[in-house]
């Protein structure tokens, strides 16, 4: 991981993820930068280290799907985003091996079609339970304050 986050190519290819491949690439964070031409993104690989402290984000609330309500969608910076990238290139093969087969939420090349084959073949010879639980909500309700 160490050699990994210190090389050069994996610097570039990082940049190359966050300016060029990922869908948002024109989308600001509070440094106000959009894009970045070939000279910009190479001084970005020049000074890519990981021992700063993170830029604060840009808050920008999104509608949720379906309803009136907003959810907060934090926007780092150019910089950042490409920290961010490098380190996942380094500790995505490690724990990817590490994880349990039959996890397949916000995994890279798992999807809900996968999970749904899972489950189907789990239970195609015998009837058993599933059960899909939503429990990002019930936190907002537990009382903290105690007497």
């Amino acid at each position: 991981m160490h050699t990994l986050i210190n090389s050069w190519s994996a610097k570039v290819l990082a940049v190359r993820r966050v300016t060029q491949d990922n869908q948002g690439k024109k989308t600001a964070g509070v440094d106000g930068v959009k894009s970045l031409t070939p000279k910009q993104r190479l001084e970005l690989v020049n000074r890519l280290r990981l021992n700063q402290k993170a830029k604060p984000t840009r808050r920008v609330w999104i509608p949720k799907p379906g309803r009136k309500e907003k959810r907060p969608l934090g926007i780092p910076t150019m910089y950042d985003r490409a920290a961010q990238a490098l380190v996942k290139a380094a500790l995505e093969p490690e724990w990817e091996a590490k994880f349990e087969p039959n996890s397949y939420g916000f995994r890279p090349g798992r999807s809900c079609h996968d999970a749904i084959g899972a489950i189907f073949n789990a239970i195609r010879y015998k009837p058993k339970f599933v059960l899909d639980a939503d429990i990002a909500q019930c936190f907002d309700k537990i009382n903290t304050v105690r007497e």
